[in-house]
């Protein structure tokens, strides 16, 4: 497994669990870390939400309002990081990190 993992002008560091922009780190909540870790550790592959939720989460079972929990964090790594092409949705599926 790699150390780290570049997507466009960002570099997810798997071991220091930090992502860093020209030398500097990005804020990124715990939570939304462990959700970008999740698309990056299966890049190009789509996540169910419900996959999302257990690798991010560690939840096993949820009802319908906790996927809505993956839609909003996804909507905040997508403005915080500038990925809006890159996290992709896939209809009836989950999202993806081109």
């Amino acid at each position: 497994m790699p150390t780290a993992i570049t997507v466009k002008d960002l570099c997810i560091d798997l071991r220091a669990h930090c992502v860093r922009r020209d030398g500097g780190e990005v804020p990124l909540t715990p939570q939304e870390y462990a959700l970008l870790e999740a698309l990056a550790t299966h890049r190009g592959r789509p996540l169910s939400r419900s996959a999302l939720l257990q690798l991010a989460w560690g939840w096993v079972l949820a009802g319908e309002g906790a996927t809505r929990t993956v839609d909003v964090h996804i909507q905040h790594l997508r403005k915080k990081l500038g990925l809006d092409n890159e996290i992709q949705t896939v209809y009836k599926v989950g999202y993806l990190l081109s």
